[in-house]
């Protein structure tokens, strides 16, 4: 509503500036629907039981001002998808019969003024919309009485209808620490500003000689106010090395899996369910894959079988140790989707980052939507922290 009101105050500035010396000014007068200046116009609505409302209008633009009443008469055009997405390379599908209404199909641009008077499309999305499904709504001047041409350009408004339901917000981290850093406090200082839900830390001791017998995972996320759960890649240094997944919500289930390799150090997988909402659940995991090819060659397999009991949402972070283009994500690709797949903020190394280490993937795809992606500034080592702020729907 404020876009189409500004749209039109604008177009009323400029039409009471104009030159009295220009011929025929007729030639130049056209009616035109505001909203189609933006290619589509986008429509972004919560299912809900009761229908929504998109405004849309005509206006008049000219060197001179209306000097008519002009009757504007709108009609939706579903036969108008099929053009526009052979046009633009999109594949976006016509709005279900019963899902909208012009409230009116018909306004006036009275005379001395620039625009009809806001008409109303209303919008059904609760049982009739597919959530998270993009669904294209021509709207276009049908006919226009009072000797006043179209602007064919501007004739039609594409309305891009997209329905989520109302999302459960989550931010997710992925972190590795280094190895060597044993202090709780730095590690926990670096995460606090960010404001994690669910966080995975790599490369993390627990109650090993060398971190003082410090339970790692425990006391970060007591300071941090939240819950953990440890895997562990291997036994060191009198304790335990791995990867710690945290939570701010309860968990209610874990279970710790090893990722084998052929030689050398294995990989821990981490896994919570937690319990987001009453009776709704949430499975988070962390990993870190082997940063040899040969020897992590096997481990996204073993990583989608171990998954593979877990229904519901989804959410895995860690290391994977791989280009985004590279075999491991292609196979985790056959369940899982990358939070990003072009023009991803890189991570590594943090003085001038230049590759992707830390990711984090979900499934099934329909039940996120990845509201953004970025790096954290500061670090304990030389990974910068990963962040993505996502949406989940129940």
């Amino acid at each position: 509503m404020k876009y189409l009101l500004s749209i039109l105050s604008i177009i009323l500035i400029s039409a009471c500036k104009y030159d009295k010396d220009i011929p025929h000014p007729e030639l130049y007068e056209k009616v035109y629907m505001p909203q189609a200046v933006n290619l589509p116009s986008i429509v972004n609505l919560v299912m809900a039981d009761t229908p929504q409302t998109i405004i849309f209008g005509a206006a008049f633009g000219g060197p001179r001002n209306n000097s008519n009443n002009l009757e504007v008469k709108f009609r939706v055009d579903a036969s108008l998808v099929a053009a526009y997405n052979q046009l633009n390379g999109t594949a976006y599908e016509t709005m279900p019969a019963g899902s909208y209404e012009l409230l009116q199909t018909s306004g006036t641009i009275a005379k001395g003024q620039q625009s009809t008077a806001p008409l109303k499309l209303q919008i059904k999305t609760a049982g009739v919309l597919e959530s998270l499904k993009k669904y294209l709504l021509p709207v276009t001047i049908e006919q226009v009485t009072g000797n006043v041409a179209v602007n064919e350009n501007l004739r039609t408004a594409y309305f891009l209808v997209e329905a989520q339901r109302d999302g459960l917000n989550l931010k997710v981290i992925s972190y590795g620490k280094k190895s060597t850093v044993f202090d709780v406090n730095a590690v926990a200082d670096v995460l606090r500003p960010l404001g994690g839900d669910l966080i995975v830390i790599r490369e993390i001791d627990k109650n090993t000689k060398r971190s003082g017998y410090v339970d790692m995972p425990a006391e970060i996320a007591k300071k941090l106010g939240m819950f953990s759960y440890f895997a562990k890649a291997i036994n060191h240094d009198g304790g335990e090395y791995g990867t710690a997944v945290l939570s701010k919500f309860p968990i209610t289930d874990s279970a710790a899996f090893i990722l084998p390799t052929p030689s050398g150090e294995p990989g821990p997988l981490a896994v919570i369910k937690v319990k987001v909402k009453e009776g709704q659940t949430l499975t988070f995991a962390g990993t870190h894959f082997n940063a040899n090819v040969t020897l992590r060659a096997g481990q996204p397999a073993k990583l989608l079988e171990f998954l593979q009991p877990y229904d519901g949402p989804v959410i895995v972070g860690g290391n994977f140790n791989d280009q985004l283009a590279g075999d491991t994500y292609l196979a985790l690709k056959t369940r899982f989707t990358l939070i990003c797949t072009e023009g991803c903020a890189f991570n590594y190394p943090a003085t001038n980052p230049a590759s992707n280490t830390d990711y984090i993937i979900y499934s099934p795809a329909n039940r996120f939507r990845v509201v953004e992606n970025r790096v954290g500034t500061v670090s304990t080592s030389d990974h910068l922290p990963v962040i993505s702020q996502m949406q989940v729907y129940y």
